[in-house]
């Protein structure tokens, strides 16, 4: 089973080499990719459950870039609604959904995502792909596809619980956040 760190670290060298967007939900999620590999082009969603989704689907309908949204379990399940609206992306969006199972953030209480399929709802909200993977040859392969195919992925991948202390914070106020992302996707970009 894939871990937290090793799906994000995949990400992050997919998005370094696409020059994508990552815009990742809150929780551990932000605060590991950061500790990982922090960029300009990664916009860390603070406090808002179930928000990385749309603001990924806004930024790919006005700039047609690559964007990557990269959400835990109890993030997808809180911006379900956000789904539907995924296909209307114009440029390549790809939604990973890194599913441990858990509210890891808060006590590692159990989400209500066993038995839940994410990717019948992606299929249903008419994603141009959906799959679930298991392992991290798979998820290289589907994350390739998907950010290849240049249309709207969806990717569900099961990973383990973490164990060790939680990362630190991600440093930046949430203006910072912003306008690092911003400087780096100017408007002329767009």
């Amino acid at each position: 089973m894939l871990t937290r760190d090793d799906v994000l670290a995949r990400i992050a060298r997919t998005a370094e080499a696409e020059n994508a967007a990552v815009f990742i939900g809150n929780g551990l999620n932000p605060r590991a990719l950061h500790s990982l590999a922090d960029r300009d082009e990664n916009f860390y969603m603070m406090g808002s459950m179930g928000l990385a989704l749309p603001l990924a689907i806004g930024f790919s309908q006005r700039s047609g870039r690559t964007a990557l949204a990269v959400e835990g379990d109890g993030n997808t399940l809180m911006g379900m609604s956000a789904m539907a609206l995924a296909p209307t992306a114009r440029g390549p969006l790809v939604h990973i959904v890194l599913d441990n199972q858990a509210y890891e953030s808060t006590g590692g209480q159990r989400s209500p995502a066993p038995g839940f399929s994410f990717v019948g709802i992606a299929r249903a909200a008419r994603y141009t792909t959906a799959v679930s993977v298991t392992d991290p040859e798979e998820f290289s392969a589907a994350l390739s596809e998907a950010v290849g195919a240049k249309q709207t992925g969806f990717i569900h991948v099961r990973t383990a619980a973490d164990s060790g202390p939680p990362p630190p914070r991600v440093p930046y106020h949430p203006a910072d956040i912003t306008a690092r992302f911003t400087a780096r996707f100017r408007p002329c970009d767009t």
